[in-house]
């Protein structure tokens, strides 16, 4: 802070004109009260003069009148004693001295005094009568003529007498010998002091604080911290202060809003431009330095122009500044090029900013670099449209260039849809891995695309994984259109079935397909879709590779399946579902166990055929559910039999193949308390086909908790025996068709040969399917043990007339 010289200081120049007005005013009062003094003081000598005239009139006119001249000496005396009196006479009518009165005695010089008076005052004093007071500055002194009586005659004319007296007064302004120093020193030391006080009073009240003031503007200049005045004044310069730290702190505030402000705006991942009215450029950010390459001082005073890379339509602009000149906000996509030529694209934001008064001074654009999101929206666009893999059309693409033929279609014009879906590739991908799958998937569509590239106007799609598209745009008649379509279809299949070779490795692969001729059985693209593949399902179940043709019978055997699975999971829900158990017993009628079987009382359909319901759960997860229902009931069911009684439940392959299978039936065992060697599980040969060791490590270890296993249907699945002596299994079931055979020669050969594999691996052996007397007798006669099951000894009854019935 700059410092300043003593005269400059604040202090002096208050205390200064202060006491020098205070002197002119003590002066000026001064002036006036001597003034006052000096008048007053003249008129009292005058006055004073005039009583002593008066008074000395009479006592000469006395003297005179008795003729008493000898006390003129002694008046003369009186009057001289005065201090005032400088001179005192008697002059005669003539103005000479009267011969008695010795004037050297009196005063040597009163000589000259007379002279100095007028004759001709002399003269009208003595005529008129009247006594004449005068001031003779000159002389310092009031001059009075005083008539007075010459001797006791009153009636002849006077001739008067004059007395002349010279009286002191001096009127003039004060000398400085009259000065009463001691007085004026201790004045005007009291007035020095005063001047210290004020001085000092200033240094405190006014000096300092405001000396503070300054360096709190000085701090404030320099955006320091501002403590408050030390102590607390109650004036102007405390709300100073106050003001100036509000000031400050609304500052600080302001600046704080300010940099927040600035620095979105510098850190702002968005280019910002500032621009005049002439669309000069003023300011950019460092996003915009980012984006573009150029620098700020390459592009201030620039025409944004500068960044344009001619891709943007002229439109855009156009409505752009038609809106800025209206004072609006305008937003739009902008094409533009960087410094090193390539072009990007923004997303512009421009509005006008405005003054206080509302004027527009300033356009502020706000950009956002969306190349990548463009580039993003068309990936998207394409994923959304378009297979990965293949590259082809996908479902949704597919579905509405399905809507375009329709919508193009002529009447009595049709076309048709063909799906084709590879056999095999899933075991393909379990043994070779999905990206040799994929190959596979390449490989397939080329060879599609090489045969669809000679159809007019046909499209080929990828609907997912390995379910390909083919559409033919209806221009032909029906029996025209199938007809080629038929052909066309079987040289895909042959062109697909050749031997490929992926990655080294020559494989061969068949395609299932399903056609629809549209629209004779549907009028929407997702319905023609579904009736193709409805028609591709129905060629897969008939064995694959070949064409199944679209027929609505297929679509009725798939509606009653979806509803009987529907219904299903209700019947388990609302206890629709019942046990029923088939007797077990040996030839001689000992019943040793039973076989639990599921019924579903449908309340419009009534009883559903196991047959129906059980085959359409096995294709889903669903027998897993019901499986788990039969499994609960029947230990419940087990702890109400006989405890010689065995209890046997068929397993499926999805349910043995859980995880917690094991689990589950160890806790139901648990819960219930029953044997676990009084329950049998029921599993086919398919069991055995994957996951061996899995499948024989769960065996095992519900084996050892004491539950049995018996293989259902034995000789009519799985070829391989080794899994025999491999397994711990407890029970052989011999298939119903072979006890059929019973009565054919070639055919008991079968029945014999099982028998005598139980008998060699110690295992039970169950006939099944048992409706004659004959059967029995046969079976009996192979072996005393054998175990029946069929007609002829029970059909099938509800799990609750069985226990009532055994008790």
């Amino acid at each position: 802070m700059k410092s300043l010289h003593f005269w400059q200081r604040l202090s002096l120049q208050i205390t200064v004109p202060i006491v020098v007005i205070a002197l002119i005013i003590l002066g000026s009062l001064n002036y006036y009260l001597i003034k006052a003094q000096q008048e007053e003081a003249y008129q009292r000598a005058e006055l004073e003069l005039r009583s002593m005239v008066v008074v000395a009139q009479g006592s000469m006119n006395r003297i005179f009148a008795i003729n008493r001249f000898n006390a003129l000496a002694e008046l003369l005396s009186e009057i001289h004693v005065h201090p005032q009196v400088r001179h005192a006479a008697v002059l005669d009518s003539d103005g000479k001295f009267m011969a008695f009165y010795n004037a050297n005695i009196v005063d040597p010089s009163i000589q000259s005094f007379i002279q100095d008076v007028p004759q001709q005052a002399l003269q009208n004093a003595g005529r008129s009568g009247v006594t004449q007071i005068t001031y003779h500055p000159e002389h310092k002194h009031f001059v009075a003529i005083v008539p007075v009586l010459t001797g006791p005659d009153l009636e002849v004319e006077l001739k008067r007498n004059i007395l002349l007296i010279s009286y002191a007064h001096d009127n003039t302004w004060y000398k400085l010998s009259s000065i009463a120093l001691n007085e004026l020193v201790v004045f005007l030391t009291v007035l020095f002091a005063l001047g210290v006080l004020l001085w000092l009073g200033l240094q405190i009240v006014i000096v300092r604080p405001v000396a503070q003031l300054v360096s709190k503007l000085d701090r404030f200049a320099k955006r320091e911290k501002i403590e408050p005045l030390p102590g607390r004044r109650y004036n102007e310069l405390n709300l100073l202060g106050e003001a100036l730290i509000n000031a400050a702190q609304a500052r600080e505030q302001y600046e704080q809003h300010l940099n927040k402000l600035s620095a979105a705006v510098e850190q702002s991942s968005d280019s910002i431009v500032i621009t005049d009215l002439d669309a000069r450029i003023e300011y950019v950010n460092q996003a915009f330095t980012d984006i573009t390459g150029f620098s700020a001082n390459e592009v201030l005073g620039r025409d944004p122009k500068v960044l344009a890379s001619g891709n943007t339509p002229q439109s855009t602009y156009e409505a752009m500044w038609s809106a800025l000149t209206q004072g609006k906000i305008w937003q739009g996509e902008l094409y533009n090029r960087r410094k090193d030529g390539s072009e990007y694209r923004e997303w512009a934001t421009i509005s006008p900013l405005r003054d206080d008064d509302g004027n527009i001074t300033h356009y502020l654009a706000s950009k956002q670099n969306i190349t990548e999101k463009r580039a993003a929206e068309a990936q998207l666009n394409y994923l959304a449209y378009y297979d990965v893999l293949t590259g082809l059309p996908n479902r949704t693409k597919c579905l509405e260039l399905l809507s375009e033929f329709m919508q193009q279609r002529t009447p009595r014009k049709f076309g048709a849809v063909v799906l084709f879906d590879l056999d095999g590739l899933q075991r393909i991908n379990d043994v070779r891995g999905f990206e040799f799958g994929d190959k596979v998937l390449l490989a397939v569509s080329e060879r599609l695309a090489s045969i669809v590239k000679h159809q007019t106007d046909a499209v080929l799609g990828n609907l997912g994984g390995d379910l390909f598209a083919l559409l033919l745009p209806a221009h032909s008649e029906r029996e025209h259109m199938l007809a080629h379509s038929k052909v066309m279809v079987q040289e895909v299949l042959d062109e697909i079935s050749r031997e490929l070779v992926i990655s080294d490795e020559s494989l061969t692969i068949t395609a299932s397909a399903g056609m629809v001729l549209y629209p004779e059985y549907a009028d929407t693209p997702e319905a023609i879709i579904r009736h193709a593949e409805t028609a591709i399902h129905n060629a897969k179940e008939s064995g694959g590779n070949q064409l199944a043709v679209y027929n609505p019978a297929y679509s009725y055997q798939l509606e009653q399946r979806f509803e009987i699975e529907r219904e299903l999971r209700e019947a388990m829900m609302l206890n629709q579902l019942e046990l029923y158990v088939q007797p077990q017993q040996h030839a001689n009628g000992e019943i040793v166990g039973v076989e639990v079987l599921c019924r579903w009382h449908h309340p419009e359909r009534g009883m559903v055929p196991p047959g129906i319901f059980i085959e359409i759960a096995e294709k889903s997860d669903l027998i897993v559910e019901l499986g788990d229902w039969i499994l609960s009931e029947a230990i419940t069911l087990l702890n109400k039999l006989p405890a010689h009684m065995t209890l046997a439940v068929n397993i499926s392959l999805r349910q043995f193949r859980k995880y917690d299978f094991v689990f589950k039936i160890e806790r139901l065992l648990l819960r219930s308390g029953v044997e676990p060697h009084r329950l049998i599980l029921e599993v086919t040969e398919n069991l055995f086909v994957e996951d061996f060791e899995d499948i024989a490590l769960k065996m095992k270890t519900l084996k050892q908790s004491g539950v049995q296993f018996s293989i259902d249907d034995f000789g009519t699945g799985y070829s391989s025996l080794g899994y025999l002596n491999q397994l711990p299994l407890d029970e052989l079931k011999i298939d119903k068709s072979f006890v059929d055979g019973i009565g054919d020669h070639h055919k008991e050969k079968l029945v014999e040969m099982v028998i005598s594999m139980g008998k060699h691996l110690d295992l039970r052996v169950v006939a099944e399917g048992v409706e004659t007397k004959s059967q029995v007798q046969y079976l009996q006669e192979q072996s005393a043990d054998i175990v029946c099951q069929g007609y002829y000894f029970a059909k099938p009854l509800p799990a609750v007339a069985f226990i009532e019935g055994s008790k």
